[in-house]
């Protein structure tokens, strides 16, 4: 079996928790696993004994040196930085020449990276320095000439939703990213009322604005409550609508929550709420694995009827409105409430099911390795 480089510079712990199980699952498939980072975490636990982590230091030119002798390396490096005018020589030059000796001294045989601009030309780099396979996941939603560049040079590449099929030409095919969902719990729900969670960015085109008009809709007697988690520019906005439409009592904004509270708490709330006002919020709002987490702790999702939750979603797993409407909103949490304590509770269990039947990280892994292990 390979042995699989997972490279990162992320500073998001949601975002490396969910490489870690990733990593996890390729080493129960029989993979040996590196990640490698530009970033040092703390308190990295639950390490499979075959998954490690190596830090990447920063290079100096006289620490390049040694690494730079091979002229070829350089002439690779210089090749795509000039093929895909990746900005910085000198950035692509150092990090990349430094990531390839890393893989060349532990003897890797296929890097593996989440899409971000910036590491895919040093990612690219380093693989060409030692002969090494490549594969990422990115957005197919992406157009242009970064897009066209990965479809034309990735050994493979994985696109995260099926709404984003790739063309005839692209090497890529769809494996949504998953889960390990031994982490995520159920609890029993207050029955007394409805506590919804909405978690991710605050930004235009989240859909709180609207959300908040609708709850004050509500008649005044509806038991229903609202966590918000997370930040954003449009918080302090927010927080004055809050004032003037008299919700102090029904929402409340919790600010930024680490991972280890959100596992916890998320069970507790009855579904989690989502209402997207198109699918061009969701690259800022930047929720989706957080809509998976919560499909697995038994949490139905109330959201909108957007290419993107179709895809994420089905009809059994929570409920959809049309976007930007305040009165969908409203009749949306009314049904929501009609169902009572029961339905509600069976409307989790069917997003719990969809989550293990298309986010489980055991079976993206095995299929990744596949791919893999025929590059």
């Amino acid at each position: 079996m390979k042995h699989i480089a997972m490279y990162t510079d992320s500073k998001d712990l949601q975002e490396v928790a969910i490489l870690i199980s990733e990593a996890n699952a390729l080493a129960d498939v029989g993979h040996k696993v590196t990640i490698i980072s530009h970033v040092k975490y703390k308190n990295v636990r639950n390490l499979k004994p075959n998954v490690s982590i190596k830090y990447l230091e920063p290079e100096g030119v006289l620490g390049l040196f040694s690494i730079a002798i091979n002229f070829n390396s350089l002439l690779k490096c210089f090749s795509i930085w000039y093929k895909y005018n990746a900005g910085n020589l000198y950035t692509l030059v150092t990090k990349g020449l430094k990531l390839a000796q890393v893989l060349k001294a532990l003897n890797i045989e296929h890097i593996h990276f989440g899409f971000k601009e910036t590491m895919y030309p040093v990612s690219l780099a380093s693989a060409a320095c030692v002969g090494a396979s490549i594969s990422n996941f990115y957005n197919g939603s992406s157009r242009g000439k970064l897009s066209k560049w990965i479809s034309e040079t990735c050994n493979l590449s994985l696109l995260e939703l099926e709404k984003y099929k790739p063309s005839k030409e692209q090497n890529a095919f769809v494996l949504k990213r998953g889960l390990d969902l031994s982490q995520y719990k159920t609890a029993i729900k207050n029955k007394s009322s409805v506590k919804l969670v909405f978690v991710g960015n605050i930004v235009e085109g989240a859909g709180l604005e609207n959300l908040l008009k609708a709850l004050a809709a509500l008649p005044s007697r509806t038991e229903i409550q609202l966590d918000i988690i997370g930040s954003g520019p449009i918080k302090k906005k927010l927080v004055n609508d809050l004032i003037r439409l008299r919700l102090n009592q029904r929402v409340h904004f919790l600010g930024d929550k680490p991972r280890k509270w959100l596992l916890q708490n998320l069970p507790k709330y009855n579904a989690m709420i989502t209402p997207y006002d198109s699918d061009n919020a969701i690259p800022e709002v930047q929720n989706i694995n957080y809509i998976k987490e919560a499909m697995a702790c038994s949490l139905p999702i109330l959201t909108s009827n957007i290419t993107t939750c179709d895809e994420l979603t089905s009809l059994g797993t929570g409920m959809r409105c049309p976007p930007g409407s305040v009165d969908a909103l409203k009749n949306m949490l009314l049904a929501f409430l009609k169902l009572g304590p029961y339905n509600q509770h069976l409307l989790g269990e069917n997003a719990r099911k969809y989550a293990e039947k298309h986010y489980n990280v055991k079976h993206q892994a095995r299929a990744l390795s596949q791919y893999i292990q025929a590059l």
